[in-house]
This record gives structure tokens, sequence and C-alpha cells, in this order.
């Protein structure tokens, strides 16, 4: 876990001097160092929350944003199974609507969705994999159940559920964060503007 948990944490660093600076990098990072090290999945989801805190501290809304909207962007290009098998069944429909009228009767272990016209509404479900996991990245997945982090975070999620069904509609589509399971929900939910 340590050599991904590093690079992890060194692709957040990266982000954040690409739109904050080095000064703010150098500041928020604090510490990464004994987290990239861990294969304490607690230590790691506490030092990850302790980041995103400065994080919020030092900079704006929208460079945060674009931060963890960059770090999604980067997960998703790292771990396209997902956008694979969902192409692969949407292969297997006419239409997109047969697509996911068949996605909301049948979803992907970890997911539900609804349906408001044209817009889709997405639940990440990861308590239901058991073990009080509330996140299903691997940096925050360790998050004690009596902790809270900031909906910053999940700035990423959003940036990976965009480029999820962008590669699967073949078209852009905008994404807006409700909530999540690790700032204090029972699940995360994303609003799909098709």
């Amino acid at each position: 876990m340590t050599k991904r948990t590093a690079g992890q944490i060194e692709e957040i660093a990266g982000h954040i001097e690409q739109f904050a600076g080095k000064d703010i990098r150098e500041k928020v990072m604090d510490g990464s160092d004994k987290a990239a090290a861990s294969s304490d999945m607690r230590k790691v989801a506490l030092w990850v929350k302790g980041a995103v805190e400065r994080l919020n501290t030092s900079t704006d809304s929208a460079k945060r944003e674009q931060i963890m909207l960059a770090c999604g962007y980067n997960c998703i290009a790292v771990n396209s199974r997902p956008v694979q098998m969902a192409r692969a069944r949407r292969q297997k429909y006419q239409t997109e609507e047969a697509f996911l009228a068949a996605e909301i009767q049948k979803p992907p272990k970890g997911m539900r969705f609804e349906r408001e016209g044209n817009v889709l509404i997405q639940y990440y479900t990861p308590r239901k994999f058991g073990g009080g996991m509330r996140c299903y990245c691997s940096l925050m997945r360790g998050l004690p159940e009596n902790e809270t982090a900031s909906i910053t975070y999940c700035q990423c999620s959003r940036g990976f559920v965009q480029k999820y069904w962008e590669g699967i509609l073949g078209r852009p589509v905008q994404v807006d964060l409700g909530y999540t399971a690790i700032s204090g929900a029972n699940e995360c939910k994303f609003t799909i503007h098709l």
C-alpha cells in the first residue's frame, strides 16, 4: 500500500503546486513523508484530513476545486476499468435511454441511481461494502467513524464521476457534488446533468 499511497500523495502535491504554488504546497503537505510511508490506513486518512484543512485555509475555493478535480481526472485515467466496463454495458443497448434505465434498475455494486428528467443522481454507497468503509478512495478509506473530513476532498470524486460519465456517453457532462460519507452523510450524492 505504501507505494500506491506515496504516489497518490505526490499527485495531490503536484496539483497543489500547479494551481497554488510551491509555498502553499509546502504548507499543505507538511508531514506527507510520514503519511506516504505508513501502512496504517487510519493514520493516512487523518493526515489527508489535516492536509485538506490546511488547503482550505491556504487557498480560495476556486483553486481548491481545480486541485481536487485534477486529482479526480488523474484517478480515473489510472483506474480506467470502471469506465471500460460501463462502456461495454452501454454497447448492449441501442439507445442511451435504454442503457440508463438498465443502470438504474441494476446499478454496479456500490452505487445506486435515480432519474429526474435530464438529471441523473448517482449515489456512492461505500458502507454497503462493510468494515465501516466510508470512502472508495484508499487515502480516506481508513477515516475513523467518529471523524469527518472537509467536502473539499470530495471534489476529487466529482472529477472522477464527471470523467466516468463523459467516457460512457462520449460527450461533456456537468456534475454537481451534493453530500458525502466522509463529510458526515451515510452516502455520497452526485448530480449529473445529461
